[in-house]
């Protein structure tokens, strides 16, 4: 919220009335905090009392503010300029709540429950960035029991003074046993060193060990050991790897040998490939698509494409058999660059449209495809062609012939009544009534080509007619639009379609119902 320079207006002293509220609120909001100081007021003598500072002082200062993402609220600083606390909208559609600053936090360390990161990870923070649940490190007895939406402190091995203060962004129960657990751990609200912090007196990151602190972790020798070193392996864990043992891996048991690849064993390949073998990987699933399913025949009327689009939508599902996609794991790290190098070596052309890429021809001539043989696609791990599966004429899991023996979760999707009529124009229907996601967005591509309504001057848009703005505008943008990218108009009706899934188990599938299956964690 404060990584960029924000708007504060004139500040000016607090009521009396105005600093009781305040008080009193803090008090609610934590009171264990407040117990500790009026237990440290009770054991001063009746003169030194007044010395004891409290979380909320009786004299503040408040400034309105504006960031510059346009978030509104209130600061409230001490009589000395120090930003002590601010009252904002910290997480989207919350309302406004009352958060300590870090100067408030190097206070009163036991303020907010802390989640603990690597020393590497601050500057990310400091930069903008939210705590990802990789960023973890998790001590020994395990993450605080906190819901989603508490306030959290962040801190770093060796130093119990806050780096960071957000909103935790999911439930932490549980969540140190999950392996492969991604996502926001934490929305950051305001760190060390940014704008905010710059306010006051910019008072430099304090070493703060405070009681309890060495029974939670391994603290560091000195107070910059702030990293997960390997002083701390005995008591630390990353979220997201799985925990080891001393004792070697038992060997496993031997079995029948199969033709598909076990998901174990699809791990440690993703795990052990290099990036010279996952660049070509990706070269060739670009070849694979452009002999398959974006051949000269196919491509014309979906070009320019955005390289997003291209690459989740066709890269990674035609991926070979028993192999993933990461393009973090090749030289590339980023998709731009390696299509870049794709286009160095003839086999695409790119274009920049209003700041973003695509892909805007083919070169289906060039020497690698004259030579590339086209290969097998088959599901991978996450079973990203399963929605392809559906109403498909493959034999069952468990049965002869299947090419999965295992639980598989089909994603299927039902018009509503508002879009009846454009999937009746195109003559589209199923035996059950139900499509993949593959064939609702053949749905819409048909009925765009069929009724010419590829904009002639910008082939990704779409000219749109009064079955396409029923179905899928809103009423404020019936009337508003005459155009709309092809891309986000595939995602629309995708969101206004009904989502059913189907679990198929090794002995038959399950009933089709409403909604996404309940989670479970295994």
């Amino acid at each position: 919220m404060f990584k960029k320079p924000f708007q504060t207006k004139t500040r000016a002293s607090l009521r009396s009335s105005n600093c009781r509220h305040l008080i009193q609120e803090c008090k609610e909001l934590f009171p264990s905090v407040w117990e500790q100081v009026e237990q440290a007021k009770n054991n001063c003598s009746e003169g030194d009392s007044a010395s004891v500072d409290s979380p909320m002082p009786d004299k503040l200062q408040a400034a309105k503010f504006t960031s510059h993402i346009g978030d509104r609220g209130e600061i409230f600083c001490s009589e000395a300029g120090d930003p002590l606390w601010l009252k904002a909208e910290v997480a989207a559609g919350s309302a406004p709540m009352l958060v300590p600053t870090v100067y408030t936090l190097w206070q009163f360390p036991t303020l907010l429950p802390v989640l603990w990161t690597t020393s590497s990870v601050i500057p990310k923070l400091i930069g903008g960035a939210d705590l990802m649940v990789p960023g973890l490190l998790i001590p020994r007895e395990g993450l605080p029991d906190l819901k989603k939406g508490a306030l959290v402190a962040i801190c770093c091995p060796g130093n119990a003074a806050a780096q960071a203060v957000g909103v935790l962004n999911l439930d932490t129960q549980g969540l140190h046993s999950v392996a492969g657990a991604k996502g926001k751990a934490v929305l950051v609200t305001h760190t060390y060193q940014d704008h905010l912090w710059q306010l006051g007196s910019k008072q430099p990151l304090p070493a703060i060990e405070f009681a309890g602190a060495t029974d939670l972790v391994h603290m560091g020798d000195s107070p910059e050991d702030n990293s997960a070193s390997s002083d701390n392996e005995n008591d630390w864990s990353v979220v997201g790897e799985k925990p080891s043992d001393d004792k070697p891996p038992a060997p496993a048991a031997p079995g029948p040998a199969t033709d598909e690849t076990p998901s174990s064993h699809l791990d440690s390949v993703a795990a052990d490939i290099t990036p010279d073998e996952m660049d070509e990987l990706l070269m060739n699933s670009l070849r694979q698509i452009m002999a398959t399913v974006l051949d000269n025949a196919h491509a014309a009327d979906l070009l320019p494409i955005n390289v997003s689009t291209l690459y989740s939508n066709y890269m990674a599902l035609n991926a070979p058999r028993g192999r993933e996609l990461d393009i973090k794991k090749s030289s590339h790290k980023k998709l731009a660059k390696f299509l870049k190098a794709a286009e160095k070596h003839g086999l695409i052309k790119l274009k920049d449209i209003r700041g973003e890429l695509f892909v805007k021809s083919f070169n289906w001539t060039h020497k690698d495809m004259a030579e590339f043989t086209p290969y097998v696609v088959g599901a991978t791990k996450k079973e990203k062609q399963a929605d392809g599966e559906a109403g498909g004429s493959a034999a069952a899991p468990g049965q002869p012939g299947s090419e999965l023996d295992m639980i598989r979760v089909i994603e299927l999707l039902k018009p509503p009544s508002a879009l009846a009529p454009l999937f009746s124009d195109v003559g589209a229907q199923t035996d059950t009534g139900y499509f993949s996601r593959q064939q609702a967005r053949a749905v819409l591509e048909d009925y765009i080509k069929g009724r010419q309504l590829v904009d002639a001057k910008n082939p990704r848009m779409v000219k749109l007619d009064h079955r396409l703005c029923d179905g899928l505008l809103t009423k404020e943008e019936y009337s508003k639009l005459s155009t709309y990218p092809r891309d986000k108009l595939q995602a629309r009706l995708q969101e206004k379609m009904t989502l059913y899934t189907q679990v198929v188990l090794p002995g038959g599938p399950t009933p089709v119902k409403i909604g996404n299956p309940p989670c479970a964690e295994i």
